[in-house]
């Protein structure tokens, strides 16, 4: 049985084991890349994967741990297609609850875009994961409480890949 589709989110917080090994600044600026190219947004390819090449340090990741991680990127990307989500509907993308913090997006343009993305998912819109990608919501300070940057991040990204999973 094959291993669990990637998604961009598990490149992001994937942990590594820590010794002699690959140069952590290197493997995470080409991770990277990886979760671009696993939303359909970038250009990387199985074949670019399969040939990278980390400079080696006394303080890195095990290559074994990075090769094995890798090895599941590589075989994802050559089936060249972009893996759908969690959110397949519109009710699954409005159940999603964003903690608030002190400093966030502002609460009534996140939830002004997630109801236009849902009736997108629902068929009724036609919202493109450009779009989603190109997205920027005002910042709240002191006393208005915002949703949390990264999960309304990590949510968007969510979301673009769904998108280009449907070819929108």
């Amino acid at each position: 049985m094959p291993p669990p589709t990637l998604t961009p989110a598990d490149v992001r917080t994937v942990r590594f084991e820590r010794g002699p090994g690959y140069d952590v600044d290197e493997v995470d600026a080409f991770l990277v890349q990886v979760a671009q190219a696993l939303t359909g947004r970038g250009t990387l390819t199985a074949e670019q994967v399969k040939e990278v090449v980390f400079a080696s340090r006394k303080h890195g990741y095990r290559p074994r741990d990075v090769d094995a991680f890798l090895e599941r990127v590589r075989l994802q990307l050559s089936t060249g297609r972009v893996a759908g989500t969690r959110l397949r509907t519109g009710g699954d993308l409005l159940a999603v609850r964003l903690p608030k913090a002190s400093h966030g997006y502002d609460p009534g343009e996140v939830e002004a875009f997630l109801v236009r993305a849902a009736a997108t998912l629902d068929g009724r819109a036609a919202m493109t994961a450009g779009e989603v990608f190109h997205t920027r919501f005002t910042g709240t300070t002191g006393l208005r409480r915002g949703y949390r940057v990264a999960a309304v991040d990590a949510l968007l990204d969510e979301l673009e890949q769904e998108l280009r999973s449907r070819g929108r």
